[in-house]
C-alpha cells in the first residue's frame, strides 16, 4: 500500500564525500513542511553521487519502491518495497526490512538489554518527557537513531531519522521497521560503517560531537534534592573530608534557590552560599548549580528581573494568539517558558547567568526539567482544541508536553 494525500511527493537520495553516508528524504514538493531547524555540522552533503560509494541505491517508481544495498556483500541495507508507505499532512510512515535482529538503539526507554529482543510489532515511542521510566514508556530524550550488525562478519550500518515531531518505531518479525511520525518530513542518514565503531563515529561526526567536559568533571561528584539548608550541606561537605572520602563536586538542587527561582538564592537558609563556594574552590572542590528552564511568572510586578527582562524581550512562547502560554512547574504560581530557538533569549540567558555568577562562582549548570517539563496537560489554560492537539494518530508515547 502506498497513500499519498500530498498530491507531489520530492524524493531524493544524496551521497557525501566520503562514499560512506547516504541522505534519503522524502518530502512535499509544493508545499513547505517543518524540518529540524538545526543543521546536521558535519554532513556538508551536496546534491550529487558520490564516485565510487560502497553502496548501492536502486528506484522504481511503478510500483514505487527504494532499495539501499551495501556493494560488497549484496547485504540490503534499507527496503522499502514492502508496503505501508504513508504521507499524510499529519501521519508520515514508512516501514523496510532490516538485515538482522541484531538491532541497537532507538531511544530514550527503559530496556532489559541493549540489544532489542521483541520483534513482534513492538512499538517504541519517542517523544521526550519527564516522567519516571516505566516499562516501554518512553523517558527524557529522543534518539531515533539505530544501530544493526547485518552479519557474522561484523558489517554494520547505522540509520537516522531527523525528525522532531512525535514518532514511534514498531520492530515487526520480518525482521524489519516501521516508522511512523505525525509531522515533517521523512528524512533519512544511513551510515555505512562498515564496522559497529566506525558506522556509530559516522553518526557522531555527523550530529557533532558531545561538549569535552573539564577534568575535575570527571572526578566524584555529590548530589541530592532535600539537603534544606546550607548548614546540611556543609555538615556533608566536612563529613567527607573528615572521613577521607574523595570529593570532587558538590550539587545545589532548587532548595537553594529563593521561591525555586532561578538566578537566586535563598538568602537566610542558604545564607553564606558565596562564601562556602569560596571555600569549595580553596580545597580544589568545584560546586554546580541546577536551573531550571521555566521562568517564575507570578512575582509581584518589578520583584523578579529575569522575568521582567524576559517579557520586555518577548522570549516567552505563546499562544497563536499572541498571549503567552503559561504553565506550572517549581516556582510558585505559574511559569513561563523560554523560546530557546531564539537568538534573542540566548543573550537573554547567558547574561543572566553571568549576573548570578558575580555573586555566587559556581563552576557548573545542572541543566534540569528541559524537555520541556511542566506539571499541567498544554497550559494552565488546558491544551487548544486544534488539529495539532489532537492528531489523528497519536504514536505509543506518555508524559505531559507543552501543546500549541
Amino acid at each position: 500500500m502506498v497513500l499519498f494525500s500530498i498530491e507531489i511527493l520530492r524524493g531524493c537520495y544524496m551521497l557525501d564525500g566520503r562514499e560512506k553516508i547516504a541522505m534519503l528524504m522524502f518530502s512535499d514538493a509544493d508545499s513547505t513542511r517543518y524540518e529540524v531547524p538545526i543543521p546536521l555540522p558535519k554532513m556538508n552533503l551536496q546534491d550529487q553521487a558520490a564516485k565510487d560509494p560502497i553502496y548501492s541505491v536502486e528506484v522504481n517508481m511503478d510500483p514505487f519502491s527504494l532499495v539501499v544495498k551495501r556493494k560488497s556483500t549484496d547485504t540490503v541495507i534499507l527496503d522499502i518495497s514492502h508496503g505501508g508507505f504513508i504521507f499524510e499532512d499529519q501521519l508520515l510512515q514508512i516501514s523496510s526490512s532490516v538485515p538482522s535482529k541484531y538491532l541497537y538503539g532507538l531511544g530514550e526507554h527503559e530496556h532489559e538489554s541493549l540489544l532489542h529482543q521483541n520483534w513482534n510489532w513492538h512499538r517504541w515511542g519517542m517523544f521526550s518527557r519527564d516522567e519516571f521510566p516505566g516499562p516501554n514508556r518512553n523517558l527524557y530524550g529522543v534518539h531515533p537513531m539505530y544501530l544493526n550488525i547485518e552479519d557474522d562478519a561484523a558489517n554494520s550500518h547505522a540509520i537516522l531519522l531527523l525528525n522532531s515531531n512525535a514518532m514511534e518505531a514498531v520492530l515487526t518479525p520480518m525482521p524489519g521497521i516501521t516508522w511512523r511520525t505525525i509531522g515533517g518530513v521523512l528524512d533519512f542518514y544511513v551510515f555505512l560503517g562498515s564496522t559497529p565503531s566506525e558506522a556509530v563515529s559516522q553518526y557522531i561526526n555527523a550530529i557533532g560531537l558531545p561538549y569535552f567536559p573539564p577534568y575535575w568533571a570527571l572526578g566524584f561528584q555529590l548530589c541530592r534534592w532535600g539537603y534544606n539548608s546550607l548548614d546540611r550541606v556543609k555538615q556533608v561537605v566536612d563529613d567527607m573530608r573528615n572521613a577521607d572520602i574523595p570529593q570532587d563536586i558538590q550539587y545545589g538542587d532548587i532548595d537553594y534557590m529563593s521561591d525555586q527561582l532561578d538566578f537566586t538564592w535563598n538568602k537566610t537558609s542558604y545564607a553564606g552560599l558565596p562564601e562556602f563556594v569560596q571555600d569549595l574552590h580553596q580545597h580544589g572542590q568545584h560546586y554546580i548549580i541546577i536551573l531550571d528552564p521555566a521562568i517564575g511568572a507570578s512575582q509581584p510586578a518589578g520583584s523578579y528581573p529575569p522575568y521582567e527582562d524576559g517579557k520586555a524581550k518577548d522570549i516567552f512562547i505563546r499562544h497563536g494568539d499572541g498571549r503567552p502560554m503559561l504553565g506550572k512547574v517549581w516556582p510558585p504560581g505559574n511559569a513561563a517558558f523560554p523560546d530557546y530557538t531564539n537568538t534573542t533569549t540566548h543573550t537573554w540567558w547567558q547574561n543572566h547567568i553571568v549576573d548570578f555568577h558575580r555573586n555566587v562562582s559556581f563552576d557548573g549548570l545542572w541543566i534540569d526539567m528541559n524537555e520541556p517539563a511542566n506539571f499541567v496537560q498544554g497550559s494552565v489554560e488546558g491544551c487548544t482544541n486544534n488539529q495539532y492537539n489532537n492528531p489523528p494518530y497519536k504514536p505509543g508515547k506518555h508524559g505531559k508536553i507543552i501543546l500549541l
